[in-house]
Order: structure tokens, then C-alpha cells, then sequence
């Protein structure tokens, strides 16, 4: 990848694989396409002929974009009074001069590309909607976060990957709408717990699998055997063939 951001994002990338899988499975770039399956927005092109990464999906296709703080806004086209009989023609009128921004990097950001409406970010790149965020990629909606990968709508959280709706995150993977995790793979509707794998619904638990309460022994025994198929899988096919998604309504394919 050619831009500035990638080599620090790449190593924090590598550096979250480790916690995560016990080891590195490959450059951040490999896995593009799995990772971008959490961003919601899309690449447009600029009146200058840039492309520029927006926020929403829903622009129209006609819709004309300005790199934010770099192109100039055309000047707008005057009103015809004389043409507005009612609301859609005025709306008509009106639509010609509109210009909506991509890229828009504010606040204290350094090294941010391809991102748009990013405040306070540092070495963010493929993300739209991040606050106060330190080496993030493929990342949307997401505050005081750093070292995330592939997810959504996450808050306060730490070296995670493809986490959707949750908050207060570290070292987890393929989580969803859960709270205060460490070290927890494929779970959903968790609560205030720790060392949990494939599991669900569960408040101030530890050392589960499946929903079956283990000694701390056995529980790393097990999770030693189950990290090391993801890690496999992830190095081989540079992703995992199911996401907690898919677990949650029951459509696994690998």
C-alpha cells in the first residue's frame, strides 16, 4: 500500500496478532478484503478528479464531492426565481449548487488517509467516523479507541479485531454487542468478563467455552488448541470463513 500511514499501521497490526492469535499471519494489506467488511461508506471522486472516501453509502450517484480543505467550491449557480412554481422545483434549483466533502480530517490528526470525518486521529487509515483514535484501520464509528482492525461502533477499547457494537474492549476478536471484555473470541451479548470463547449472554464470567464453565487448566488447554486453528486459518486463507454474525444467526460457512 502507498501511503505514509501503512508502516505504523502495519506493525501495530503485527503487534495485535500476537496478543491475539499467539503469532503474526501476514501484512495488514493481505487482508484488505475481509477487514473492510466492517466499513460502511464509500469511495467517490472529487471535482478535481481525486477519489475520496465519504462517510455515508447513501449519496446519490449524481452526487458532485470536494476534497475537504482543498478544493475549491465552485461558485454557485444563481437562483432562477423565476423557474420555482413549487417545492420540487425549488429543490430542483437548489440540488445543482450543492458540493458535499470527503476526506474531512480535523481537530489534531496526523497521518490519516483515505478516511473521512475523522477528529483527533493518529495513523488511521480506511475509516470514517473516528474520534481520538491511534492506529486504526477499516474501522467505523469508533471513539477513544487504538490499535483496531475491521470493526464497528466500538468505544474505549484496545487491540481488537472485526468487533461490532461494543465498548470497553482489549485483546478480543469477533465479538459483539458486549461490554468490558479481555481476551475473548466469538462473543456475544457478554458482560464484565474475561477468557471467554464461543459464547453468549452471559454477566461476570471467566474461563468459558460454549457456555460451559471450565477450570483455568482446562480452559487454556482448550483455548491453546482453538487459537492455533484461527491463527492457521488466518495465515493460510487470510481470514476466518465465519463471524460472529454468522454464529448468532446460524448461517456458518466456512
Amino acid at each position: 500500500m502507498a501511503f505514509e500511514a501503512y508502516p505504523e499501521l502495519n506493525k501495530a497490526w503485527k503487534t495485535t496478532c500476537r496478543m491475539i492469535f499467539k503469532d503474526e499471519v501476514g501484512e495488514l494489506e493481505e487482508f484488505e478484503d475481509y477487514l473492510k467488511e466492517a466499513v460502511i461508506g464509500k469511495e467517490v471522486t472529487s471535482v478535481s478528479g481525486k477519489p475520496l472516501w465519504v462517510l455515508s453509502e447513501q449519496y446519490c450517484n449524481s452526487a458532485k464531492f470536494i476534497e475537504f480543505g482543498k478544493d475549491k467550491m465552485p461558485s454557485a449557480k444563481p437562483l432562477n426565481v423565476n423557474s420555482i412554481k413549487d417545492i420540487d422545483s425549488l429543490l430542483g434549483e437548489i440540488s445543482e449548487n450543492l458540493q458535499y466533502s470527503g476526506n474531512k480530517i480535523l481537530g489534531n490528526s496526523k497521518m490519516v488517509e483515505h478516511s473521512d470525518a475523522i477528529v483527533d486521529g493518529t495513523y488511521i487509515l480506511n475509516s470514517s467516523g473516528i474520534q481520538r483514535g491511534k492506529c486504526e484501520a477499516y474501522v467505523y464509528m469508533m471513539h477513544d479507541g487504538e490499535y483496531a482492525f475491521g470493526s464497528t461502533s466500538s468505544g474505549e477499547s484496545s487491540h481488537i479485531i472485526r468487533c461490532f457494537y461494543t465498548n470497553s474492549m482489549k485483546r478480543c476478536f469477533e465479538c459483539s454487542a458486549s461490554v468490558a471484555l479481555s481476551d475473548c473470541y466469538y462473543c456475544y451479548n457478554i458482560m464484565n468478563s474475561s477468557d471467554c470463547m464461543f459464547s453468549f449472554h452471559l454477566r461476570a464470567k471467566q474461563n468459558m467455552i460454549g457456555n460451559v464453565q471450565l477450570s483455568k487448566d482446562k480452559y487454556q488447554e482448550l483455548k491453546e488448541k482453538l487459537v492455533a486453528e484461527l491463527c492457521k486459518d488466518m495465515k493460510r486463507k487470510k481470514r476466518v470463513g465465519f463471524s460472529i454474525i454468522d454464529i448468532f444467526n446460524g448461517e456458518i460457512n466456512e
